[in-house]
């Protein structure tokens, strides 16, 4: 597409050379032939404009009369006529080939999301949404992508690779629908207007009310509302200040998560697992983990699930019950080999 543009512009710039060429030159003509200024510059270009395109109008300047008039006229035409079938050609391929190519996205895109099932829903890709995208990615967790601008998704599509994504409003029923939301998992918000976060989660709970749903809200004196409707909600505004505060206060804890939590390249995450009811994990004690034939995979912590309670640094006596969520610090080829053990490698 960017080639065919290109040569758009290319076709265009010859096609307003000759014009631009051939008003001059008749211009130019007539006023060496007879000293002054014989044939009024609207006339010349008029006639250009009636040469190029052999509509058969006439003459309106007297080219008989003036020495070369007729020869530059066949110069013209043997030159402009090719140069704008060449434009002509070329804006007509430009904007089918273009077409096309939205049509084929969009099929792919669709055929790509109904193929997804337990997968998050990611409302918004502007600064923070993009951050999402880029976490998601590098956790290969499915998910599908709705922004109203069809530029940044093609732009993202561009740095990361082809990915589920709808062009079209996240508060509108029928992209809800499209990107799968009765079997989606979660819904992520991240929208910069909080009204229009709002309007996402009232509309998700709608559709599909059992649906996990994280939002952005820039006010906290808003969050209110949204977790009213049973939606976690994130402050960027608040969580950086905390950052900042955190960064002064321990700097090296803080460069030390930010390695895990924010730099691509670095293998390690901390990871929570959930213990869902039938796992071979019920029943066994930490101990019987056997946690370093994994790979750097340290246990920081067990969540029971009857009363949410953390347990940091559990003992290897600590016998796991159904519900129970580990945390993990974890290369992810070492969490992968964990989910492979005991889940059959599914994430």
């Amino acid at each position: 597409m960017t080639l065919l543009k290109h040569k758009l512009f290319f076709a265009g710039f010859l096609l307003a050379l000759v014009v631009v060429g051939g008003a001059l030159g008749y211009y130019l003509l007539a006023w060496l032939n007879f000293g002054h200024p014989y044939w009024p510059l609207a006339d010349c270009l008029y006639m250009t404009f009636i040469t190029l395109t052999t509509v058969g109008f006439g003459e309106i300047i007297d080219v008989a009369n003036v020495p070369g008039a007729r020869s530059f006229t066949i110069v013209i035409l043997l030159s402009g006529l090719g140069i704008s079938a060449y434009f002509v050609s070329t804006l007509t391929a430009f904007l089918v080939e273009g077409e096309l190519q939205n049509v084929f996205w969009r099929k792919r895109m669709k055929e790509r999301i109904s193929k997804l099932s337990g997968h998050i829903i990611l409302c918004g890709v502007d600064n923070v949404g993009g951050n999402v995208l880029a976490e998601l990615l590098a956790k290969s967790i499915a998910f599908v992508v709705i922004d109203h601008d069809e530029k940044r998704i093609l732009r993202l599509q561009d740095k990361y690779g082809i990915f589920p994504a709808i062009v079209g409003d996240p508060s509108q029923d029928s992209c809800l629908l499209e990107a799968g939301i009765a079997g989606a998992s979660g819904v992520i918000s991240t929208l910069g207007d909080d009204k229009d976060n709002l309007c996402v989660v009232v509309t998700c709970k709608a559709l599909n009310p059992g649906l996990r749903m994280i939002s952005r809200c820039n006010s906290i004196d808003f969050a209110g509302k949204l977790e009213l409707l049973g939606a976690e909600v994130v402050v960027p505004s608040y969580i950086g200040g905390l950052r900042m505060a955190s960064q002064m206060i321990r700097p090296r804890v803080v460069r030390y998560l930010d390695t895990m939590l924010r730099e691509r390249e670095c293998v390690v995450r901390i990871e929570e697992v959930a213990v869902p009811e039938g796992s071979d994990l019920v029943g066994m004690a930490i101990s019987e983990l056997n946690l370093r034939e994994l790979g750097n995979l340290l246990l920081l912590a067990v969540i029971a699930e009857e009363n949410q309670q953390s347990l940091y640094n559990p003992s290897g006596e600590y016998v796991i019950s159904s519900g129970d969520t580990l945390v993990f610090q974890a290369e992810n080829d070492a969490i992968r080999r964990f989910h492979s053990k005991h889940f059959g490698g599914k994430l």
